[in-house]
């Protein structure tokens, strides 16, 4: 598990680098309506694979900047993982292949739209999973040098410093984050979650990086987050980071978390997971 994670840190610290690098020097394109990518992504995409898969061969790859939506910038930043490793969204949580082995799970570039607009709240997420078991996670932001890491039974870090999750059980004292889809409309799931704790809540915020909101809440800045949208680089390192910290995370009927399903509930404990569950689906 400690070459995992230190291969894992390795690759955020070097695609940090880049994305700090290129930071206003790159243009922007649209995979979908609002839906943003840069070279900076896909160049971060491409240091992360020739780390893990120069340490790890044989292990598969699931990324977001590998997902047929992403435009060609070139021979250069064309992906050097083997097709037969490079997995789809759809083969991962419970719905990963009988006995799939190692598979890295990878955002290079969580809040593209705020990188595009010069706005310094991003970050690189890399997570190992074994089936629908996520084994450690990483989460780099490399504007403040904060890196979060965990593996799995050996809690969760700030920097190498141990982090854990508030004590906050009220849903009335809590301050929460909450993504969006791209394309949020008034019924979305997302927009719905949000008028039900906008007036109860102490306060909300939308960060616009989903990684950075979970890990927020396992190091007790943000009492909980929501996001009914998620795709599993988005949460999967995320996700491991917070429970490692003693937070809870379910999708929003209360069922077990599983990256194979987009909503997501995160939040600090127990108690206040409980308040939050009543308070979402009433």
């Amino acid at each position: 598990m400690a070459e995992f994670l230190d291969v894992a840190v390795t690759a955020a610290i070097e695609a940090g680098a880049i994305l700090k690098d290129k930071l206003g020097k790159v243009g922007r394109y649209e995979k979908g309506p609002a839906d943003l990518v840069t070279e900076a992504d896909v160049m971060a995409q491409r240091k992360i694979e020739e780390v893990v898969l120069s340490a790890f061969p044989d292990h598969c790859f699931l990324g977001e900047e590998s997902q047929g939506k992403t435009p060609s910038f070139g021979d250069v930043f064309t992906s050097k993982v083997p097709e037969s490793q490079m997995l789809q969204e759809s083969q991962c949580g419970s719905c990963a292949p009988e006995n799939q082995p190692f598979t890295w799970i990878v955002d290079p570039l969580d809040g593209t739209t705020n990188f595009v607009h010069g706005v310094r709240f991003f970050c690189t997420s890399i997570a190992l999973a074994c089936g629908s078991d996520v084994l450690c996670g990483v989460i780099f932001n490399p504007n403040d040098g904060e890196l979060f890491t965990a593996a799995k039974g050996e809690g969760a870090f700030l920097n190498g410093a141990k982090i854990g999750t508030s004590s906050e059980s009220q849903t009335k004292d809590a301050l929460v984050s909450i993504s969006f889809a791209t394309q949020t409309r008034e019924d979305s799931p997302d927009y719905l979650v949000f008028k039900r704790c906008v007036t109860v809540c102490q306060s909300m915020r939308r960060t616009g990086s989903t990684a950075l909101n979970l890990a927020y809440v396992a190091c007790g800045r943000f009492d909980a987050m929501s996001c009914q949208c998620a795709h599993p680089w988005d949460v999967a390192a995320g996700v491991r980071i917070l429970l490692e910290a003693g937070g809870v995370a379910t999708h929003v009927d209360g069922s077990p978390f599983d990256l194979a399903y987009k909503p997501l509930l995160a939040t600090a404990n127990q108690k206040l997971h409980a308040e939050f569950l009543k308070l979402i689906n009433n």
